[in-house]
């Protein structure tokens, strides 16, 4: 019986393990990244003037100015 509890409290703590595998910091640096890689994709983009008003300031969204 006492095995059975430990195999068991063993599975789950290794389910959370999985689970919490990737970190808050990780995935923010992710969102960081991603972000720049769009702001540099949309500086690309050609348009009309109000257009291109409009993506220069979602682009200084994305890169927190």
């Amino acid at each position: 019986m006492p095995s059975a509890v430990i195999s068991q409290l063993t599975s789950q703590v290794q389910a959370l393990a999985d689970k919490y595998a990737v970190t808050y910091s990780q995935v923010a640096n992710e969102i960081k990244t991603t972000e720049q890689q769009l702001a540099q994709m949309m500086s690309e983009l050609t348009g009309n003037e109000f257009d291109l008003q409009g993506l220069h300031e979602f682009t200084r969204l994305l890169k927190g100015e």
